[in-house]
């Protein structure tokens, strides 16, 4: 069995060498016994005998550790430390060489408990090598007890499978230095670890363990949560994590490393937050989680009911169709000729798409016109040059007719600053027809403020009406 030790040592090695930080140390303590010549705790106490070994480790994550021991002992009982059995006078020594490879479940992670203690359980398989010696003639007088025969004629396997479980406690000296202190069971599933069945208790199979210390040595790279990533590398140092994730943790599963995802408690595919109507807007983002909607309204859907689009809470007409310049309401024609008065330079009288929604000027002996400004502006469009290019065009054939221009403003500014505004917009026209041929004699122009409005100043499409120059023409 000791043949055995080198190879196994160099097996756990090589199987264990992709793994982490690596211990190594010493064992030394006692081994203790448990069977036909101990029938209490105290008895098994008082037979300790010295045991030492080598143990190497290495962990497998921030809870777990695989650990190879080897260690050598001596067991040993004696019926003398019992009065009930010393007419009894049996004895044995047994020398044994236990391989052990255990898997060992910290609770805690030293490191990340804020803490050098740690606590761990252990359990797993090996090899045991015993060498009994049985002392079963040594009764000062009187025959044997009964079963000495069969006990000295058994024949039984001296290599036998153990399987040791227990506790112990791990306290780090520094990073490279540990102290350690445990105690375990083992069986060894048979009656002749003492080399006495029929003369003790052949009904009951015996038992050993060992209670000791260790002094252990740590190299390798740093790895303070024990999640395989070294610290150097570890973008989470001291938080478990996966090696793809750099040793960061992905709490809620969703493929997302924590440090990159918005909710790292909550799955989902939008920056690791989830999306529940599935519009692109994350739940905690989105005022209407249940139903989809844009990003620019919140996650909300966008209600449309005359379907103009424009939705109804930014609509002023959410019945009527209507254009996004007017806020969803229609294009009004107040005459009714099927221009719309944006576009009519006549808005309250009919008049032809020719004339620009003004009626034609042939057979009359008096036709208004109206020109529409922007607010402060007293800008001519190209549109209504075109208006004014026909009735230069109407004056010049006719230097009978006359024209009569009257400016008007809303009322947004001051009465003398909306004054002003209108005569500028009159003269701006009268100056235009001067330009293209209009007698003087033949053209007036006053400016009334905002004394004669068209429409209430209620709201921008009545102001746009009251913005103005009115053009009368006098064909007499």
């Amino acid at each position: 069995m000791n043949r055995l030790l080198l190879p196994i040592l160099i097996f756990f090695t090589i199987t264990l060498s992709g793994q982490r930080q690596w211990e190594g140390g010493l064992l030394l303590g006692g081994n203790f016994y448990q069977g036909d010549l101990t029938p209490s705790i105290t008895g098994t106490l008082q037979g300790m005998r010295p045991a030492y070994g080598l143990l190497l480790r290495r962990s497998l994550g921030a809870h777990f550790s695989l650990r190879a021991n080897a260690f050598r002992g001596k067991l040993s009982g004696d019926d003398a430390y019992f009065s009930d059995y010393s007419g009894r006078a049996l004895s044995f020594s047994t020398d044994i060489t236990e391989l052990s490879l255990l898997l060992e479940w910290r609770l805690f992670s030293s490191a990340l408990a804020g803490s050098r203690l740690t606590p761990y359980f252990f359990a797993g398989g090996g090899f045991l090598q015993m060498t009994p010696r049985a002392n079963l003639l040594n009764q000062q007088a009187g025959s044997p007890p009964a079963g000495v025969k069969e006990d000295a004629q058994a024949v039984y396997n001296k290599s036998r499978f153990t399987f040791p479980f227990g506790f112990g406690l791990e306290y780090s000296l520094n990073e490279q230095w540990a102290l350690g202190a445990e105690g375990g069971l083992r069986t060894a599933f048979t009656d002749y670890l003492d080399g006495i069945s029929f003369a003790g208790n052949p009904n009951k199979k015996d038992w050993y363990g060992f209670a000791g210390f260790s002094l252990v040595y740590r190299w390798g790279a740093s790895d303070q949560d024990g999640d395989g990533v070294a610290d150097n590398k570890d973008h989470c140092p001291t938080q478990p994590g996966k090696t793809h994730f750099a040793g960061c943790p992905d709490s809620d599963g969703d493929g997302i490393a924590d440090p990159d995802d918005d909710c790292p408690l909550l799955a989902g595919p939008l920056n690791g937050c989830p999306d529940s109507d599935g519009d692109g807007v994350p739940d905690q983002a989105d005022h209407c989680p249940e139903l989809p909607g844009p990003l620019f309204r919140a996650g909300c859907p966008s209600l449309d009911s005359d379907g103009d689009g424009i939705p109804d809470e930014e609509d002023r007409c959410p019945q009527q169709i209507g254009p996004a310049s007017r806020l969803g309401c229609p294009l009004l024609d107040s005459d009714q000729d099927g221009i719309a008065d944006e576009r009519d330079q006549c808005p309250l009288i009919p008049g032809s798409s020719t004339n620009y929604g003004c009626p034609e000027a042939a057979g009359e002996t008096e036709t208004d016109y109206r020109l529409f400004f922007e607010a402060n502006s007293t800008r001519l469009t190209d549109q209504q040059g075109l208006l004014l290019n026909s009735l230069a065009a109407a004056l010049a054939r006719q230097p009978s007719a006359s024209l009569l221009i009257k400016g008007h403003a809303d009322e947004q500014g001051g009465t003398a600053a909306n004054q002003q505004l209108s005569l500028l917009r009159a003269r701006i026209c009268y100056e235009y027809l001067l330009q293209h041929g209009v007698l003087p004699r033949q053209i007036h122009y006053e400016g009334f403020g905002d004394a004669y409005p068209l429409a209430a100043h209620d709201n921008e499409a009545a102001r746009h009406l009251n913005r103005r120059v009115e053009l009368e023409l006098q064909l007499q």
